[in-house]
């Protein structure tokens, strides 16, 4: 996993590309603009008929489709891969699947889009993603359009996607990144899907969408930097508007310049800090990239050229130790796997940065200013020993070790919960301290 981890972070820049019927429509049904929600999400937020909005198969030329100039304006923007919805909430595929005829093969173009961007990419030496909805709008068996879209997954739903994954995971080489989205799996469902990836796929970085903390990195919210230390890895998905992510015609697209500025600085602020960032563009309903995005994407890539990135790695904030001193550390923060409208930050690490003025032996004792109401097991770091303890219940301090040999100068110390950052359980005592002693 880890292998897989360091690779898709080195990727550090995508391009994500939202694009269906409803690109067709671009926010308009009949005339009027649909300013209610996403205009990806037309469909429930403009309360359009079903029955009409699936004939928009019927004007699914997509003349203007032109993939290898799309993966070139991709990496003339700094990006190292793209990311495409191959099937969105309304259930309609961009890719040649045995599951359902309501795809791009039964269109006026009559293509694969999928397989087309796929190949383009390896032409171009892009790696290559994919975005997939947990929920289904046009599947019968799926629950009725809900305005949340964290929807239960019905047996026969989850069978569906497993089949459609499947292909997916099968028919279009190499994958980087599995981008889930909405939905409310049960546990047993969001495992059924990782083992999947893992089996076909054993590359691939499963985002936080997936649910029940079978993830590999964090999805942060729609436009989200993290406000809190976070101790894992995560990506923040950005749209050119955040008003939507389907293309919209009526769009109020501003100042060209300064939305370049704007978003390149939103990107080095973002790999500063040790984040991927995967930016979106709406493609038209003809397949063509707006010229105001294209612009802006060849715009930020000019700016990297000028100004290389500066990629972090997240910084954990630390707290100062001193010897013989007591000391609460700081605290970094995970968030929950669970769904999407109960992201809430877990406080898993705490850490702390010591100077020693000599080598020698020393002990390292915790405190707490209350009995422990339950046992915990965590993991001691000190530099690169690592070693694990149980704080017991009913007690209100302890040794963590007696026999630490420590040279001179700089150490960094942490507790935490066990397990890889990304899935750690709550520390349930962050105030906690810790003193070192000679």
């Amino acid at each position: 996993m880890q292998e897989t981890i360091q690779s898709w972070l080195e990727l550090g820049f995508g391009l994500f590309i939202h694009v269906g019927l409803y690109s067709i429509l671009g926010g308009v049904y009949q005339g009027k603009t649909i300013t209610r929600g996403y205009s990806e999400q037309i469909l429930s937020h403009g309360y359009l008929p079903q029955r009409e909005y699936e004939a928009l198969v019927d004007q699914f030329s997509f003349e203007h489709f032109d993939p290898d100039h799309i993966v070139e304006v991709t990496k003339s923007a700094g990006m190292k891969y793209l990311v495409v919805t191959t099937k969105h909430h309304d259930g309609f595929c961009l890719f040649d699947t045995k599951t359902t005829s309501y795809n791009s093969m039964n269109t006026p173009y009559n293509k694969d889009v999928v397989s087309e961007l796929a190949q383009a990419c390896k032409r171009a030496g892009l790696k290559f993603g994919i975005y997939f909805s947990w929920i289904d709008w046009h599947f019968p068996h799926a629950l009725p359009i809900s305005p949340h879209n964290s929807d239960l997954i019905p047996l026969l739903h989850q069978k569906l996607n497993i089949a459609q994954l499947t292909e997916l995971l099968s028919n279009y080489g190499p994958i980087c990144e599995l981008w889930m989205d909405m939905g409310a799996p049960s546990e047993e469902q969001s495992e059924e899907v990782y083992s999947l990836v893992k089996a076909l796929q054993p590359y691939c970085a499963i985002n936080g969408r997936i649910w029940n903390d079978y993830q590999e990195f964090l999805t942060m919210g729609d436009n989200q930097i993290p406000s809190l230390p976070l101790n894992c890895p995560w990506q923040t998905p950005a749209s050119i508007y955040k008003e939507t992510w389907g293309y919209r015609s009526w769009q109020e697209r501003g100042c060209k310049e300064e939305k370049i500025d704007e978003l390149t600085q939103t990107l080095r602020t973002v790999r500063s800090m040790g984040g991927t960032y995967l930016l979106n563009i709406g493609l038209k309903g003809d397949g063509s990239i707006v010229a105001f995005e294209e612009e802006v994407l060849l715009g930020i890539g000019k700016n990297l050229q000028d100004e290389p990135l500066a990629v972090g790695a997240p910084k954990l904030p630390t707290t100062k130790l001193s010897v013989g001193v007591p000391s609460a550390g700081s605290v970094s923060y995970r968030y929950t796997g669970s769904d999407y409208y109960t992201y809430a930050p877990i406080p898993t690490t705490l850490a702390w940065s010591v100077t020693l003025e000599t080598k020698g032996i020393y002990s390292l004792l915790w405190e707490h200013d209350a009995v422990l109401e339950e046992a915990v097991k965590v993991q001691i770091r000190v530099d690169e020993q690592t070693w694990h303890a149980t704080l017991q219940k009913g007690q209100q301090s302890g040794i963590l070790a007696q026999d630490l040999f420590l040279e001179q100068g700089a150490h960094h110390f942490e507790i935490s919960t066990p397990g890889e950052p990304i899935k750690r359980a709550a520390l349930p005592y962050p105030a906690l301290t810790i003193t070192i002693k000679e």
